[in-house]
């Protein structure tokens, strides 16, 4: 399998029914080293372009396509289009990302449209973004009717907004907008005036409201813990529930789907994704969260209509992509993957085996608050095709667990996560009598601990960090999040206390360089905000000042998302580069 073979699949990225039952779907690929969609009806395809949001309303179909506008700069642009009409053009933004149907309109979260050439004056901590840059404009609430108004703005981010098509709520960070905290809040479209409804502090990952205008989000309570264990929280009524071990999904894949967090509010029922380990489900919630859905499978989105039909589409280890409405769809009938081995000891892991002989990869995940599942990885079925063993594990950290198995790396990064690897490692080995070379890969959270084992240990003759840290106090400093982040996940409170400053720095890989003895190739894209390519720069640096075989490897244009959706051309290089370097090492 070649790269490019690799990525040519087509994936479900968004799903909507109707009341009468007819589905659309959108579909993604990758076409002359771009992305490309297309939306369908009924499984037949009707739309293509760069198309997102399909939705009914009345006879028209909406969708939001992306264009190019004035001086070739893109644009978003909500459409419509009758069964039997052109496509009508009816509002355009820098950025649409979702709408709902009011009596009054339609409201619309987006962002204006910014000249990025303008000087930037920054006055708050969060002044850029992940994928988004600097933060020239905020994400606001509008409503179209005849024209385009702007309801809600300000220097912070309307984040969701759920109606019944009287009243209207909306998700926001206006509370502590820094750190990203969000509430749910009443919205009246003829002043703007905001009532919050949340108490205390939270996060608000998706909000959602039945017709008589009941409210549902899915989120926590817990302040800005990344930690925290999400629930279905009903927060006019003080009704809580639990879908599974978590509610939502944080089981990883490098599915470039773009999948969205939502939950739904039908009649009386709310219905939520939810995790238990590396499974995720569809729950149905009324007097107690039921799951609905089974088998070993990451649902990764789904929609329900008021007579409660529900279309989902979820992946497997084996197959990327499968749309089920009635009965089962593959996009992708001619893949199939390798099957994982699943290993359950002390914690949960997997291994795919294509010969004892060959070498192994370890992969370890990011987050560290997220988890490795039964989802369908791009990246590791493409090396097994070209003959190395696969092994992924769920640490100490890993969400999916329970919430002190997630909070059990917060102030020890590097001792009981790193161990839990270790130690499955070893057992993997013994298991299957592994006899070829060891390389580890990772990244994010899984790039800190792939620089963090080469400074512990020479078990390992290659390693790939990517999108990677290596220095916690500097992060502090130049992360988009960096600042709370890293103080919570060291369990400190103030980063620029020398006793902290020296703890973060205990912690950090850099700390230990001079250990490391492994060839070690650094992997990061040139707009990361979150991990900033300045850890991979002094990395590299101190590996190269050292005499240890590194190269770093940077991608412009990509942010923090890079592996899962970057630049496709830049994504296709990456596993050419990741592959000659396992290569020349463990082969």
């Amino acid at each position: 399998m070649t790269p490019e073979e690799a990525y040519s699949i087509k994936l479900i990225s968004d799903v909507k029914l109707n009341n009468g039952g007819d589905l659309l779907h959108v579909e993604t690929w990758i076409e002359n080293k771009e992305y490309k969609s297309a939306i369908f009806l009924d499984k037949r395809k009707i739309i293509e372009g760069k198309v997102s949001l399909p939705r009914f309303n009345g006879e028209y179909l909406y969708y939001v396509k992306e264009i190019k506008g004035q001086k070739n700069k893109k644009e978003a642009c909500l459409f419509r289009k009758s069964p039997y009409g052109e496509e009508e053009k009816l509002l355009c933004l820098g950025k649409i990302s979702d709408y709902a149907f009011h009596n009054k309109g339609i409201l619309i979260l987006g962002e204006d449209k910014v000249n990025k050439n303008k000087p930037f004056e920054a006055t708050k901590l969060k002044y850029r973004f992940d994928s988004r840059g600097l933060l020239r404009t905020r994400q606001s609430l509008y409503l179209f009717s005849t024209k385009l108004e702007k309801i809600i703005s300000g220097d912070f981010d309307v984040t969701g907004v759920a109606t019944n098509g009287k009243r209207v709520v909306i998700s926001a960070t206006k509370e502590n907008d820094d750190i990203g905290l969000s509430d749910v809040y009443e919205v009246d479209l003829s002043n703007g005036e905001m009532r919050r409804i949340t108490q205390g502090e939270g996060i608000v990952n998706a909000v959602a409201m039945n017709e008589k205008g009941q409210i549902a989000y899915l989120g926590h309570r817990k302040g800005r813990a990344p930690w925290a264990v999400d629930e279905i929280i009903l927060p006019e009524e003080d009704k809580s529930f639990l879908c599974g071990n978590t509610c939502g999904g944080d089981v990883l894949t490098d599915l470039f789907d773009g999948a969205k967090t939502r939950i739904y509010f039908v009649n009386d029922v709310i219905y939520s994704l939810g995790q238990v380990k590396g499974e995720v489900q569809i729950y149905k919630i009324s007097d107690k969260a039921e799951q609905i859905t089974e088998g070993k499978i990451v649902v990764r989105g789904f929609d329900v209509n008021t007579k409660e039909d529900i279309a989902y589409f979820y992946t497997t280890p084996t197959k990327p992509s499968i749309l089920h409405y009635k009965e089962d769809y593959d996009p992708n009938p001619g893949v199939e993957g390798i099957e994982p081995q699943e290993i359950n000891d002390e914690i949960q892991g997997w291994a795919i085996i294509t010969n004892p002989d060959n070498p192994t990869i370890l992969f370890i995940h990011g987050g560290p608050h997220a988890a490795y599942g039964y989802g369908y990885f791009i990246e590791f079925q493409f090396f097994a095709s070209n003959g190395f063993n696969i092994i992924y594990c769920n640490p100490r950290g890993s969400q999916g667990y329970g919430e002190d198995f997630a909070k059990a790396c917060v102030g020890d990064w590097g001792g009981k996560d790193m161990q839990d690897i270790i130690n499955f490692t070893k057992k993997v080995i013994e298991k299957y009598n592994l006899k070829g070379k060891l390389g580890v890969t990772g990244g994010s959270y899984g790039g800190y601990m792939t620089n963090w084992i080469v400074t512990r240990t020479d078990m390992f003759s290659a390693a790939i960090a990517e999108r990677s840290i290596s220095n916690l106090v500097s992060m502090c400093g130049t992360s988009d999040i960096g600042f709370w982040f890293n103080a919570m996940e060291a369990g400190i409170d103030d980063p620029w206390k020398q006793e902290n400053i020296e703890k973060l720095m205990r912690m950090s890989p850099i700390y230990y360089v001079k250990n490391v003895k492994t060839p070690t190739m650094l992997i990061h894209g040139e707009e990361d905000y979150r991990c900033p390519i300045e850890q991979a720069e002094q990395f590299f640096m101190a590996l190269k000042m050292n005499g240890v075989p590194t190269v770093l490897e940077r991608y412009p244009g990509d942010s923090h998302e890079h592996a899962r959706r970057g630049k496709p051309k830049n994504m296709i290089d990456r596993l050419y580069k990741k592959i000659w370097w396992f290569t020349k090492y463990l082969k």
